[in-house]
């Protein structure tokens, strides 16, 4: 019974603290290695300039630029609201939003993800330039909706529930020009179904009230006094870099117009799982070495007390002729054969234990240190990406085994040598008077 206790939990907390280990190499093998710049309480701190000048550092591999967003109501050139999207049961319509969508601006429109993956595309018109200014893209509903075509004006304008949900996102407002805004249409746009954009919606997110501007006029809006710039953008970081090291350094540069809000990486997502399953690990190491110097100790004692009870078998077996070395390999072949028992048993307790409650310790120590209302604030559609790591049924490692086997047949036999040799060493003679 002991030896079965003992083998099940090695089999046990080895092999959970290597399924932590193993989790914790899926969560490294997960990162992108990127980080995104979020400066969205800083407009103009990100320029095209300053991006450029991140983007050619030795440590820095690759970048993309995350198209900037926010919420606009839109109205004819004449000031009258324009009608968009408010139907359906995936639509909630936001007060203030009721004639609104969602403004958005790269440097050229194609380069924008969602024309570029093909969930939107042009059917009439043409993308965005570079050098455009005053020139926006609506999409064919809006522009059914309202009879508008190409060459028509409209006016992008900013309501105070739309300012008022801009700075409750972390925008900085304070250099807005909230003056009315026209723009030219010289592009019409569809959107195809597509799995993120069903579900249960605000109004002025859905396709259908998207438009696009150029950067240029983009960026005047937010802050007349800034070059072009962006609210976000992401960063590859080179494989012979360190990450945290890269993100401290783009932290600590001087930015023009105010330090942005984050530098958010997978490291910073990662981190206090990491943390927490390698506690986990590091706590079964020490659980496990307790457990082994205890159960040798009491395994001595229970030997010792078993030879002690013993010593006349030994001694008439002696004194029939018996090596001491027979006496010897008999009783190690009886623990043996007690152990081996014991092992198959534990291994197939085991095995259930660690496939159901093994993983499940391990999801819920990362659940409960993902960090995930802190980074819910911070994170964005252009955030880097989260792999969901799986939580399968573990099973009993191979690490496990070898460490059960080396106790059993290792530690256990020695134990054995241990207790009988001061009893072996006597005479037989002795060992019968000692009974007497």
């Amino acid at each position: 019974m002991l030896l079965t206790t003992v083998f099940i939990l090695i089999l046990t907390i080895v092999s959970v603290s290597e399924q932590a280990n193993t989790t914790i190499e899926k969560m490294e093998f997960n990162f992108n290695r990127e980080f995104v710049v979020g400066a969205h309480n800083a407009p103009g701190s990100l320029t095209l300039e300053r991006i450029r000048e991140i983007s050619a550092r030795d440590d820095i591999a690759a970048y993309r630029l995350i198209s900037n967003a926010a919420p606009v109501a839109f109205a004819r050139d004449n000031g009258t609201p324009l009608s968009v999207k408010t139907d359906g049961d995936s639509c909630l319509v936001s007060p203030g939003f009721e004639h609104a969508g969602m403004l958005v601006s790269n440097v050229t429109s194609d380069s924008d993800d969602l024309f570029a993956e093909g969930t939107l595309t042009i059917i009439a018109g043409r993308h965005i330039k570079e050098s455009d200014q005053r020139k926006i893209l609506i999409h064919k509903e809006l522009a059914d909706k309202n009879s508008l075509h190409l060459g028509d004006t409209i006016q992008l304008q900013f309501s105070q529930a739309i300012m008022k949900d801009m700075e409750s996102m972390g925008y900085d407002t304070s250099h807005m020009n909230t003056d009315m805004i026209q723009a030219e249409i010289i592009g019409i746009f569809e959107s195809r179904d597509n799995d993120d954009n069903t579900g249960l919606h605000l109004s002025h997110q859905l396709y259908e009230n998207y438009c696009y501007m150029d950067l240029e006029t983009y960026s005047s809006v937010f802050n007349p006094q800034s070059q072009r710039f962006f609210f976000q953008a992401a960063f590859s970081v080179a494989p012979s870099a360190d990450l945290a090291v890269v993100t401290e350094e783009i932290n600590n540069l001087d930015w023009p117009a105010g330090q942005p809000k984050s530098i958010v990486s997978d490291l910073d997502y990662y981190a206090d799982m990491i943390g927490a399953l390698s506690a986990l690990s590091n706590l079964l190491k020490i659980v496990l070495l307790v457990i082994v110097i205890v159960c040798v100790t009491l395994i001595y004692f229970l030997i010792s007390h078993g030879v002690k009870q013993r010593k006349q078998e030994i001694g008439i077996m002696m004194s029939l002729g018996l090596s001491r070395g027979r006496i010897l390999m008999q009783h190690i072949a009886e623990v043996l054969i007690a152990a081996v028992i014991a092992m198959g048993i534990a291994l197939a307790v085991s095995g259930g234990i660690v496939h159901g409650a093994g993983a499940h310790i391990v999801s819920a120590t990362v659940h409960q240190n993902d960090g995930s209302e802190q980074l819910a604030a911070e994170q964005t559609d252009g955030s880097p990406g989260k792999n969901e790591i799986e939580y399968k049924g573990a099973s009993v490692s191979a690490d496990a085994l070898g460490i059960m086997l080396l106790f059993g047949v290792i530690l256990v036999p020695a134990s054995v040598i241990a207790a009988e040799f001061p009893v072996l060493r006597k005479e037989p003679n002795e060992n019968l008077k000692s009974i007497s």
